[in-house]
């Protein structure tokens, strides 16, 4: 195929290509892009004609992308992002004063920190088309990687190449117990006193249980969970109940502690803390949307003024 050919393909054929290359399905794509699914079979039978290759392989009720599929792949998620760029650069040019941010978040920050952030950008641009899509940190990730988010926050380490990340905020995990716990009646706990008791931990995958059972293990204690929940807030419902204990971000039980559902418990010796990042590639130019995002989350956090220890809320 010459370069004046490849040129030629239809950028209609690439998206509805790239679309069930994400879903897995020729019908889920159909569904995703309002078409019909014969359209959509015929259309990439069109692409593959074009290239003279399969992209596609059968995998049980779906499918999967071939060794030129995942090449493909690659290079369609390349040129509509380019595609997308452009026209998001041609409309601030034209003064519109508008534009589209996708951004990306693992659970923590995307349920208690960025909501907050992504309010005070719209009040600044009541214009722009905000998305938000929560994920495990490897998908957000790739997500960043492959041009389908703008930029990410997450709570977890970088793991993928081509990626770049800032620290933005610092949190911290914290024991959390329901008020009726017996450690509530105690000034603080040593660490060896969390093995003899029923620990309610995340899923596996999330960075804060990865996170928690790192730091666990090199203090020598090995917990098996009593119940592994999916999400921050069935924890929470968990530990209200008294059915165990558990450590989650301070930014996810705010409100608990507040009403008193929640009680935080000091460990002695014992802290988990992580850095909030910002994950943007590090080829990509960001648009105005992007730009301003990224200004926001990084901007010096106001001064906060200080509390004196008889003043502070309990368990705080």
């Amino acid at each position: 195929m010459t370069v004046g050919e490849f040129v030629a393909i239809n950028i209609h054929l690439l998206k509805i290509f790239h679309a069930v290359a994400r879903s897995g399905s020729f019908s889920r794509a159909a569904s995703e892009l309002a078409i019909s699914q014969p359209s959509v079979s015929i259309q990439v039978g069109e692409l593959e004609r074009q290239f003279g290759v399969e992209l596609f392989e059968p995998a049980g009720k779906s499918v999967r992308l071939t060794e030129a599929g995942r090449v493909c792949f690659d290079y369609a998620g390349r040129i509509l992002a380019l595609l997308d760029e452009a026209q998001r650069a041609m409309d601030e040019v034209k003064g519109l004063r508008r534009g589209r941010l996708l951004v990306g978040a693992t659970q923590t920050p995307g349920t208690y920190i960025l909501p907050g952030l992504l309010g005070r950008l719209k009040a600044e641009y009541p214009r722009l088309e905000v998305t938000l899509r929560i994920g495990e940190p490897r998908r957000i990730q790739e997500m960043v990687l492959r041009h389908e988010l703008d930029v990410a926050v997450t709570g977890w380490r970088i793991a993928l190449p081509d990626l770049e990340a800032v620290p933005i905020a610092r949190d911290e995990l914290v024991l959390v117990t329901a008020p009726s716990h017996r450690f509530t009646d105690l000034p603080d706990v040593a660490v060896a006193d969390l093995s003899g008791e029923p620990f309610i931990m995340r899923e596996r995958g999330s960075g804060s249980r990865e996170l928690v059972d790192d730091a666990l293990h090199r203090a020598g204690i090995y917990i098996t969970p009593t119940l592994e929940l999916e999400g921050v807030d069935a924890v929470k419902q968990a530990v209200a109940a008294n059915l165990g204990i558990s450590m989650l971000s301070r930014h996810a039980i705010d409100l608990e502690v507040e009403s008193g559902r929640l009680r935080i418990v000091p460990v002695r010796g014992f802290k988990v803390e992580r850095s909030i990042w910002l994950v943007r590639h590090r080829d990509r130019q960001l648009s105005r949307a992007a730009q301003a995002f990224v200004a926001l989350v990084t901007a010096p956090a106001p001064p906060v003024a200080e509390v004196s220890p008889a003043a502070a809320p309990e368990g705080r």
